[in-house]
This record gives structure tokens, C-alpha cells and sequence, in this order.
């Protein structure tokens, strides 16, 4: 059943967050990425990837369904989103209400990421693309909202020592851009005022 209250901070928070136009990200490597929010089942989980083991890039790594723009997405980073998310997991595009896109952030090779949330609605089945997702994870997001989840941590990436935001949710790790992701939709509906 529905959470009322959490489907009221989620239109709230879906005001104001506008797509952005073609030609402001014409000249640029855009990418973007769905945050699918089972907004219709208790915990409000969110649906996340775990890619592939055998991928050059992050492998194994857990992440939101998402990739570069492609010519058929017509510069929209809401239909890019949609559109990986339908390959990647089987998500039919109708069954997502897209509420926001959130303030955009570049990812480790200069690529800017549009993060696109939407409340969906669960599929009978997910049907993943196996040549990159290895499986699909639930996670609530009241555990996104709360500070204390988060915490810094020095990682070697692409061979180099870096800071990463990192996220433990039992036995899995959420890292990097993913983490960010999550911890600027944290800030945004914290920034919310109630009604």
C-alpha cells in the first residue's frame, strides 16, 4: 500500500526539477541515469543494478540503471533514462512517473550525469540484460536518508588513490558516483519544508 506522506514529499520534490534543453547539453558527453523508486510498496525501495563481473568498467559494482544519450533520445535525459532503464532491467517506460531530474554531476571520465527520478511500478518480472547486469537490488530508502550511512573511504580507482563516498547496506557496498547520486537526492528531500 501507498505511504501518503512519502507519495506528498515526492510531488513536492518533484517541483521544480526540470529537464534541461537539448541544446544545453548538446556540446557536452551527457549520460544519464534512473533512480526508480518502488513508491507503492513498504520502504519505498530502490531499485538498483549489479553489474556484470566480466565488464571492462565496474565490474560487479552496484549502480542505477543508465547510460550515454543516443541519437534516438532527441538530447532528453528523461528519455535516455527511461530508455536504459528498459534495457537494462525490462522496465516499460509507462510504468514510470518521472518526478524530477536532480542537479546534474560529472562522473570519473568528465561525463556529466543527469539523474532522473521516477516512481515506478514493479514489472511481473525483470528482465535483465545479461551481457551487463548481473542482478537487481532493493534497497529502502528511508537507509539513503539518514547521514550516518555515509562515510568517506580512500580507493584505488583506475589506478589512482582517490576519495570516495561510500554507502554499506548489509553485505553490499553502494560507492562513488552512485553514493553521490543518492546523497544529493538525501539533500534534496531533506531541503524540502513540510506542508
Amino acid at each position: 500500500m501507498r505511504d501518503e506522506e512519502l507519495w506528498r514529499r515526492l510531488q513536492r520534490l518533484g517541483e521544480g526539477g526540470a529537464e534541461p534543453a537539448p541544446e544545453a547539453i548538446a556540446a557536452q558527453r551527457v549520460a544519464a541515469v534512473l533512480i526508480p523508486l518502488l513508491a507503492d510498496e513498504p520502504g519505498c525501495p530502490v531499485v538498483f543494478t549489479r553489474r556484470a563481473a566480466r565488464l571492462r568498467r565496474h565490474a560487479g559494482e552496484i549502480c542505477l540503471p543508465g547510460g550515454r544519450l543516443e541519437p534516438a533520445d532527441q538530447g532528453s535525459v528523461i528519455r535516455a533514462a527511461l530508455r536504459e532503464a528498459h534495457e537494462e532491467i525490462g522496465l516499460e517506460p509507462p510504468q514510470a512517473s518521472v518526478c524530477r531530474v536532480l542537479p546534474a554531476c560529472h562522473n570519473s571520465r568528465g561525463d556529466l550525469i543527469h539523474p532522473v527520478l521516477a516512481p515506478v511500478a514493479r514489472p511481473a518480472r525483470w528482465r535483465l540484460q545479461a551481457e551487463e547486469v548481473a542482478g537487481v537490488i532493493e534497497v529502502p530508502l528511508a537507509h539513503f536518508l539518514e547521514a550516518g550511512h555515509y562515510r568517506l573511504e580512500r580507493r584505488r580507482y583506475d589506478g589512482q588513490e582517490k576519495q570516495s563516498l561510500v554507502l554499506d547496506y548489509g553485505a553490499q557496498q553502494i560507492w562513488g558516483l552512485t553514493a553521490r547520486i543518492m546523497h544529493a537526492l538525501r539533500e534534496q528531500w531533506l531541503a524540502q519544508t513540510p506542508a
